[in-house]
């Protein structure tokens, strides 16, 4: 019979937990700090927060990116406009989209890896969560992306829930893009454009962004509506 030493893997089970109690730390300081600054968060203080170089611009963006996805109590479109007030227009519509990936990724994997057993306790915490099971089934692609294009749902509560349905990664990330993609460009030209609300660009983006909030807000009750008549 043979004898296997034990101690590598107990080694490595001890090294796993105390990165995972560091990681917890680290995440419930960084939410702490955020959620004693909250009313700071807004659009001029990360501008005036942020450096001016740019490469250094770009990663404390996606920073803050992480930290939105980990629960951080800011809307994801002050961080568009951002984006757009610091970084030339192509810039900051990649680092928006870099930043939605970043940002809706954290939690799908924290649902991934929490399985099937967090979803009632997600529906209990916002009952809205239920009208997922309306969503097309077999098609992550299509979910992820009318999830987003709603965009009625907390953000990463959404992502926590179909990361625990066991949605296909690749397929929902780039269904996920394209359903935030038009709120990435209007927030991200509106942003660019601040210095003169009266420009045609800023007044198309607000409009296009006005009215998918509505195209949203209409999908959303008629879903809902669709859901009650089936029950």
């Amino acid at each position: 019979m043979k004898c296997y030493n034990s101690e590598p893997s107990a080694e490595k089970s001890r090294a796993n937990v105390i990165l995972k109690i560091a990681a917890v730390l680290i995440w419930l300081g960084a939410v702490l700090c955020l959620l004693t600054h909250r009313d700071e968060l807004t659009v001029e203080k990360i501008v005036n927060f942020t450096p001016k170089n740019p490469a250094l611009a770009i990663m404390i963006m996606l920073f803050l990116y992480a930290l939105k996805g980990i629960s951080m109590p800011i809307y994801g479109g002050i961080l568009y406009a951002a984006s757009g007030i610091i970084f030339p227009l192509p810039t900051a519509i990649a680092v928006n989209t870099a930043g939605s990936v970043i940002m809706t990724t954290l939690p799908f994997l924290i649902g991934k890896h929490l399985g099937a057993k967090l979803l009632d306790r997600l529906v209990q915490k916002n009952p809205k969560l239920e009208l997922l099971r309306s969503f097309p089934k077999q098609n992550d692609l299509l979910i992820s992306f009318l999830v987003r294009l709603v965009g009625v749902l907390p953000a990463d509560l959404v992502s926590m829930y179909l990361g625990a349905s066991g949605l296909d990664y690749a397929r929902y990330i780039i269904g996920t893009v394209a359903g935030l993609l038009p709120s990435i460009i209007n927030f991200s030209v509106m942003g660019m454009s601040i210095n003169d609300v009266s420009s045609p660009a800023f007044w198309l983006s607000l409009i296009c962004e006005i009215c998918l909030t509505v195209f949203s807000v209409i999908i959303f009750y008629v879903l809902k509506k669709k859901k009650e008549f089936k029950s």
